[in-house]
C-alpha cells in the first residue's frame, strides 16, 4: 500500500490542494481538478493510505473541510483507500518511532476515533 502525506495547510486552498494531490497521487494530466473528479480518480490509483498532517489547518478553511469530507466519504466506499489525520509524524531517518494516527473522524462528531499504529 502506497502512503501519501499531505499538508493540511496546503490542502486548505483549492488550487494548491489540487496541485499537491495531482503530484503525490500521480493523477493523469487530463483529470478535472475538482472534488468529483478526485473522488473518481481515487478509485483508479490502487491501494493508497492518505495521511493529513496539520489537520486543524485543513479544517479551518471551507475548501479544506469539503476536501476532507470527500476523501473520508470515498474511503468509506473504497476498500483500497484509507484516510487519516496524523497526530504526530516521525519521518524515517530523523528519529526512531511509530506513526500515531487518528482514524478519519471529523472533529465534533461522536466517537473517540481509533488510534492506529504503523511501523
Amino acid at each position: 500500500m502506497k502512503t501519501v502525506i499531505l499538508d493540511g495547510a496546503v490542502c486548505a486552498r483549492r488550487e494548491a490542494a489540487m496541485a499537491a494531490l495531482s503530484t503525490v497521487l500521480e493523477l493523469p494530466d487530463w483529470w478535472g481538478k475538482n472534488l468529483d473528479a478526485l473522488c473518481d480518480c481515487l478509485w483508479e490509483v490502487g491501494e493508497v493510505r492518505i495521511l493529513v498532517k496539520n489537520h486543524g489547518a485543513m479544517m479551518a478553511a471551507p475548501f479544506g473541510r469539503a476536501l476532507w469530507r470527500a476523501l473520508t466519504e470515498t474511503a468509506e466506499e473504497n476498500p483500497h483507500l484509507r484516510v487519516a489525520a496524523a497526530r504526530r509524524i516521525r519521518l524515517e531517518g530523523r528519529r526512531q518511532g511509530r506513526l500515531k494516527l487518528l482514524a478519519g473522524k471529523l472533529p465534533g462528531r461522536k466517537g473517540s476515533g481509533a488510534f492506529l499504529r504503523f511501523p
